[in-house]
């Protein structure tokens, strides 16, 4: 079979479909589950930061300006904080008062009661609003309802739910400009401007994830001699420093480990690799039902 340049550049090779029962059987099997998951999860639960249909229905007033979607302002510089403000804190709005989804459900129903860590570079929670325990999950890229300072004049972050509360009812749904700019987020310290607590450049503050980034480390250590499946959901290669690259090298350390990689349009991996080129919710439906769980 001849490898594509993206094989190639990745040290993967293209890896044959498996079933929902071959996967059943390695969860079935596994005396802990490592979950890495990255956007193709939280898409499948209805935080597609792609669908345009979705944008247009949210964000009606970013139409005018050229926006069809929310990929495509991530890391725009906003020429004003009136408007930045007014797009993101609808956006924000909405994953705060996302609750539990279909999906998320079903990847902890297939959890079970076995022991468990997941490491994800969605910042939405929803691992957290779907019955995964808190100590047992690590951010790595942060967390969108903590904010900090834009120009990191500081190192403390705060809670970014109030103000988003705050700004709301000033929103113009027309213009998607906040319209009392008094009610604009400003760092507590400098006055400047501020952003969610998220990884986008070397104003990132990481110190709140240390003790999340510790508690990983140790739970690995303890994985060496164990059966570990390790279940990779929608993680691709916009950030494969952080989820996919990283679960490799924990499988190729790891004697007993089991790479499940369900990606409905990247799922090669290395040799070994379980392979469900599907969608999240589709994938995991069909794994839960072949593991006796009606989803």
């Amino acid at each position: 079979m001849i490898r594509t340049l993206s094989e190639v550049l990745t040290g993967t090779k293209q890896v044959s479909q498996c079933s929902e029962e071959q996967v059943a059987e390695v969860l079935q099997q596994a005396d802990a589950v490592l979950i890495g998951a990255g956007a193709g999860l939280s898409a499948a639960a209805g935080l597609d930061y792609t669908d345009e249909a979705q944008f247009a229905e949210r964000f009606p007033g970013m139409l005018q300006y050229g926006a069809r979607c929310q990929y495509q302002l991530m890391g725009y510089p906003f020429p004003d904080e009136a408007l930045k403000w007014g797009y993101l804190s609808v956006g924000l709005d909405h994953v705060y008062h996302a609750g539990q989804t279909p999906v998320y459900r079903t990847l902890r129903q297939i959890v079970g009661e076995r022991d468990y860590f997941v490491i994800t570079s969605n910042v939405d929670r929803y691992f957290h609003k779907n019955g995964f325990a808190v100590e047992r999950i690590y951010t790595p890229q942060g967390d969108y309802e903590r904010f900090q300072c834009f120009s990191r004049c500081h190192e403390g972050v705060w809670d970014g739910k109030p103000l988003v509360a705050t700004m709301l009812p000033h929103l113009n749904k027309t213009t998607q400009f906040i319209e009392d700019r008094s009610t604009l987020p400003v760092c507590p310290e400098c006055g400047g401007p501020v952003f969610m607590n998220v990884r986008g450049g070397d104003w990132f503050i990481e110190q709140p994830y240390d003790e999340q980034r510790t508690a990983f480390s140790e739970w690995l250590s303890t994985m060496h001699d164990k059966h570990l499946a390790v279940l990779e959901i929608g993680a691709g290669f916009n950030t494969p420093g952080v989820i996919r690259y990283p679960l490799e090298r924990i499988v190729n350390q790891l004697g007993k480990a089991t790479l499940i990689r369900i990606n409905r349009d990247q799922a090669s991996g290395p040799a070994g690799t379980l392979s469900m080129p599907l969608a999240a919710d589709e994938a995991l439906t069909a794994v839960a039902g072949a593991m006796g769980y009606n989803s």
